[in-house]
């Protein structure tokens, strides 16, 4: 692997901000991860009175996770600019979660709501 030629966006950002492409790309992953948290903390989208449900959580997460791999493959991993065979050989896991994903999560109707006891947490405090 050779050293990351900067070009592009990436010599526009440290051109015009001072900061380079890894700053810049921490603070698109720390924005999508407060974008996670909140599609998971909120019942209704802030401002409406449309109610979140389950579907929307899991487009979301799914979206914002490609997203946040992308930014971690291509820059911490140094995966952007490297041959084609490194990328595919890193994105072959992903394979296997998207089976699970399918296996576990979508094709049975209580995949998600409907885990046995044991695999849930007892959320309720004021019972203990």
């Amino acid at each position: 692997m050779s050293e990351h030629a900067v070009t592009g966006l990436e010599k526009w950002l440290k051109d015009n901000t001072g900061m380079d492409i890894y700053f810049w790309n921490f603070l698109v992953l720390m924005f999508f991860t407060l974008f996670e948290i909140g599609a998971v903390f909120f019942d209704t989208i802030p401002g409406t009175e449309i109610r979140v449900t389950l579907m929307m959580v899991w487009a979301v997460l799914i979206v914002v996770g490609i997203i946040k791999g992308y930014g971690i493959a291509a820059y911490f991993m140094h995966l952007k600019g490297d041959p084609g065979i490194y990328f595919r050989t890193a994105m072959f896991p992903v394979l296997f979660v998207l089976l699970m994903i399918f296996g576990i999560g979508l094709s049975n109707p209580d995949g998600v709501d409907g885990l046995p006891s044991w695999c849930t947490p007892n959320w309720d405090y004021a019972t203990r």
